[in-house]
């Protein structure tokens, strides 16, 4: 009979418990003092940050980015509807210690070189412009043809290749 009552115990305490998850938000004020809380930020500077506790990892990401990459848009989900900027042309070209990304607008072309630090399943952009310096990138999906980063709570969509070769191809 005890055996039964603690089986009963057990699975009675595995139904009711569910995944922890929450909100998490990266404010800075104005004296540039950082704190992390559960509600948005009264003023300042607002990062809201994709923390999901008990939650796998959809892909393991076993090796590093390497070569270009055409950005195809961004999204709030991974899987979700993919929001295109057809003004902006972006391509990421990653190697092991760099990302450049070159940056086109009509006739206007910027270029970005960041030094990076890879490991498998993230990279590490070194830049005051990303996060006082630092903005950590998850790698959610890669494959030959398709790479989803995410950041900020947010999810970037690539597809392999220039952005100037992958626009010619898809107006052929």
């Amino acid at each position: 009979m005890n055996k039964i009552l603690r089986f009963w115990l057990v699975l009675s305490c595995t139904y009711i418990m569910q995944p922890a998850q929450a909100d998490v938000y990266k404010c800075t004020d104005a004296t540039g003092e950082v704190v992390f809380q559960g509600e948005p930020c009264r003023k300042g500077d607002e990062v809201k940050l994709d923390i999901r506790f008990s939650e796998q990892q959809q892909q393991a990401v076993e090796q590093l980015i390497s070569g270009s990459w055409c950005e195809v848009g961004t999204s709030n989900v991974p899987d979700g509807t993919v929001q295109q900027d057809n003004a902006l042309r972006k391509t990421w070209i990653f190697s092991e210690r760099q990302m450049v990304q070159h940056i086109s607008q009509g006739k206007r072309l910027d270029t970005f070189k960041y030094p990076i630090r890879q490991s498998p399943g993230s990279f590490v952009i070194d830049h005051p412009a990303f996060g006082s310096g630092q903005v950590s990138w998850q790698v959610k999906k890669l494959t030959d043809d398709q790479l989803v980063i995410a950041a900020y709570g947010g999810f970037t969509h690539l597809t392999a290749g220039n952005c100037e070769i992958a626009m010619a191809s898809a107006q052929n």
